[in-house]
């Protein structure tokens, strides 16, 4: 581990150098960034579902977690391009691959029915953005930014079976994994260094406000609506060229 973390500073140091060189010449970046906290939720979700004790009949029923916390409990990568129009104004073009975990809790619909206990459920896919960045003036060597995108998110979410319908195996183990699409406007801030050996090491925050249409999940056997609502909190490291 000693080993490892002399080599990632040399490293550092090297990039940091190769970047002061070019970056007063550069107009294109690319930036990598990993999550290292997250703070979201998952908004109740809606859809065509089967009767209920008390509100029987197989309509659009709304249910909402007990406990709608998301975390990344597995990872969360993003690889961003910048090209700069102005002196302040960049395009920011991107893509984060994540994992998104709910926790064990309890399910209540509308009418009252309490699904208890909820296993756990994972969001993971692929969220392509594209959106204008601002640059501030530089303050002490560092460059804070604000950015704007239209984000897409493309992926799976496991855990759906529904042993009514499959027959077989515990309700929310296992089953096929089914697909999930989002789309939102999503703010991101943050700041890196300009300057010096740590030149093009940051920080920032990515905020996900998104609106999401899904496939079969457990008892949602014909499509559900639900919102994300996470921020990821990443460092990250920028090329200039």
């Amino acid at each position: 581990m000693k080993k490892l973390a002399i080599i990632l500073f040399l490293l550092i140091i090297s990039l940091g150098s190769f970047a002061e060189i070019v970056s007063a010449q550069s107009s294109n970046e690319v930036s990598f960034g990993a999550t290292v906290s997250a703070n979201g939720r998952l908004v109740s979700a809606s859809g065509m579902h089967t009767p209920l004790p008390g509100n029987l009949g197989t309509n659009v029923k709304k249910g909402t977690l007990n406990d709608d916390t998301l975390t990344t409990e597995d990872y969360a990568f993003s690889v961003d391009y910048f090209r700069k129009f102005t002196d302040n104004l960049y395009l920011n073009a991107g893509f984060t691959k994540s994992r998104m975990t709910t926790k064990n809790t309890k399910a209540t619909f509308v009418g009252g029915y309490v699904v208890s206990p909820f296993p756990k459920f994972t969001f993971k896919g692929v969220t392509l953005d594209l959106g204008p960045s601002y640059r501030f003036n530089s303050t002490n060597n560092l460059i804070p930014y604000v950015g704007l995108n239209a984000s897409y998110f493309s992926g799976k979410v496991t855990d759906t079976n529904y042993p009514t319908v499959s027959g077989t195996g515990t309700y929310g183990v296992g089953g096929p994994e089914t697909n999930v699409t989002c789309f939102g406007f999503n703010p991101n801030i943050g700041v890196f260094v300009n300057s010096g050996f740590l030149k093009g090491l940051g920080v920032v925050a990515k905020s996900n406000n998104l609106d999401c249409d899904g496939d079969s999940f457990r008892s949602f056997t014909s499509g559900y609506k639900t919102e994300i609502k996470n921020t990821l909190y990443q460092v990250n490291y920028r090329l200039f060229f």
